[in-house]
């Protein structure tokens, strides 16, 4: 989540400047949250996806923005951005291959500062696709078994306790990403920025006289 507060010195001017207009911080602060967190979300995706291997598409897919609006509170005007969504595969970010291939060790890369790292467990990490057809990056589960079916050389069909069971390999959530300390830094510069220019018009439109 990205919380927006206004600072007391930010207020205190507010109040000087603006001294007699009625509800003067409200139709100042207000509006200027408002833009800046519009903003906020918009930078937060061309962040994340400037600091990981992820599309738009699957960033957008995989998680969910949800801008709360700004209001008055006992603590002054706030609003806020939240970010929620699970766990991403692995296979949408950057891996080599991306396709089954037998025999071949995936490497992958998370973050855009990384090069392709191969997986080290080169026998028990592969690239399958699902009988739905979605692809992804597996691994054996060590002392897990499926409980598969088998085949004896004789032809007895049985379940066999001892295969190993996969579990997919997954990377960081949406609100993980946006948690990146690089990406939050970039998003709240942003936020900043625009509350700030925003403020300024602002008290100019209310000292006009168009926003009384």
């Amino acid at each position: 989540m990205i919380d927006v507060e206004v600072s007391e010195e930010t207020t205190d001017r507010l109040h000087a400047i603006l001294a007699g207009i009625e509800n003067a911080e409200e139709k100042v602060l207000k509006p200027a949250l408002t833009r800046g967190l519009m903003a906020g979300r918009t930078v937060a995706s061309k962040a994340v996806r400037e600091t990981y291997h992820i599309s738009a598409g699957d960033f957008k897919s995989s998680g969910y923005m949800k801008y709360n609006s700004v209001s008055q509170s006992d603590n002054g005007i706030v609003g806020s951005i939240e970010f929620s969504g699970g766990v991403i595969p692995l296979i949408r970010f950057k891996v080599s291959p991306n396709t089954p291939k037998q025999g071949k060790t995936p490497s992958a890369a998370v973050l855009k500062a990384s090069s392709l790292v191969p997986f080290t467990r080169k026998k028990d990490t592969f690239v399958a696709q699902m009988r739905t057809g979605h692809v992804g990056i597996f691994e054996r589960r060590e002392n897990v078994y499926s409980g598969k079916r088998y085949t004896t050389k004789t032809g007895k069909v049985g379940r066999n306790k001892h295969n190993q069971a996969i579990k997919e390999l997954l990377s960081p959530s949406v609100p993980q990403m946006v948690g990146n300390e690089e990406v939050i830094q970039t998003v709240e510069d942003r936020v900043n920025e625009v509350i700030n220019q925003r403020i300024e018009h602002e008290i100019e439109r209310l000292l006009s006289g168009n926003g009384g």
